[in-house]
């Protein structure tokens, strides 16, 4: 399956791995697994992660990453969690220095990139997809870095292993995972038990600003940039709200809308199962999975909620 891909990588010598900006916890995962496992192939390997939530900052060697490519040309970009190539965490002159370029992803992807593409969107996470190319490329000389870099991915994905993207076989991965000496502890408390004052103070501000459509089918909330900011909170650690919209009884779909410091507004959704907001997503640019996508708004903020609102209730 990853045969022409490890050719590749016996052929390369500078390496990049790069997955989609705002980096969650499989996109983390996946590249430095990967990156760990080129070093010590004794490749030039580098993790170009322009930002991240502070909440990884416990996991091993994640101070290691670059910020930018620096190189006129390099042999290899290898691309994560990202179904399509806009959305990776490098500019386009930095993507077209790349000689060769291996794509893998796990999410319905309708314009897939590269030399090497392979796209499994059974698999839970990238993270999972990952596990399965580092056993090939590495005769399964995984360690316990990697394995805790690809619990977290896998992890975060699957919400705790309460989505339905969680299979029999993503357990079995799992259980690999801890039997190499993956540190599900240490990853469960500092991103399930530990929480910053000024994240919960956003939990709050996400419930305030809660709306309802549909006979409370839809749960909504929009919290501005201003909002954000004044509590002390960066771009990436203002994910994660959309769970907690979820989670209320009654509620079959889940918006939570949040401006961004460059001026953006970004939609994430989730879905109690019955309807696929991918579509959603996709009809406004975006993608994602059946239960979880999202898109970043191109209206004005009151037409984008309007178009949003009446496409929802449509699939409702």
């Amino acid at each position: 399956m990853f045969e022409q891909a490890k050719k590749i990588i016996e052929e390369s010598n500078t390496i990049y791995i790069v997955a989609h900006v705002n980096p969650d916890g499989d996109a983390i995962g996946s590249t430095f697994a990967i990156y760990f496992a080129l070093k010590k192939m004794g490749k030039d390997a580098h993790v170009v992660m322009p930002d991240h939530s502070t909440v990884f900052n416990f996991l091993p060697r994640i101070d290691e990453h670059v910020k930018s490519i620096d190189v006129r040309s390099y042999d290899l970009l290898i691309a994560l969690d990202s179904s399509d190539n806009t959305r990776l965490a490098i500019p386009k002159e930095d993507y077209d220095k790349a000689k060769k370029i291996i794509m893998l992803d796990h999410h319905q992807v309708t314009n897939p990139y590269g030399d090497f593409i392979h796209i499994d969107d059974t698999r839970s996470s990238a993270s999972e997809i990952a596990y399965i190319f580092l056993k090939y490329i590495t005769d399964n000389n995984i360690d316990k870095d990697m394995a805790t870099m690809l619990y977290t991915g896998i992890m975060t994905d699957t919400g705790c292993f309460n989505y339905n993207n969680t299979s029999a076989r993503t357990m079995r991965v799992v259980a690999e995972l801890l039997d190499i000496g993956a540190d599900n502890f240490l990853v469960n408390k500092k991103i399930n038990d530990t929480i910053q004052e000024s994240k919960l103070r956003l939990v709050a501000k996400t419930i305030d600003n809660i709306e309802s459509f549909y006979d409370n089918k839809l749960k909504y909330s929009y919290v501005s940039y201003e909002e954000i900011h004044a509590l002390g909170i960066s771009d990436e650690d203002a994910e994660g709200m959309t769970n907690y919209l979820r989670s209320i009884a009654g509620t079959e779909f889940a918006v939570y809308v949040r401006g961004k410091s460059d001026g953006s507004i970004k939609v994430s959704m989730r879905s109690g199962g019955r309807i696929d907001v991918s579509k959603v997503a996709i009809e406004f640019g975006g993608g994602g999975h059946p239960r979880a996508a999202g898109y970043t708004m191109q209206d004005p903020y009151e037409i984008g909620k309007e178009k949003l609102i009446k496409a929802i209730g449509e699939m409702i």
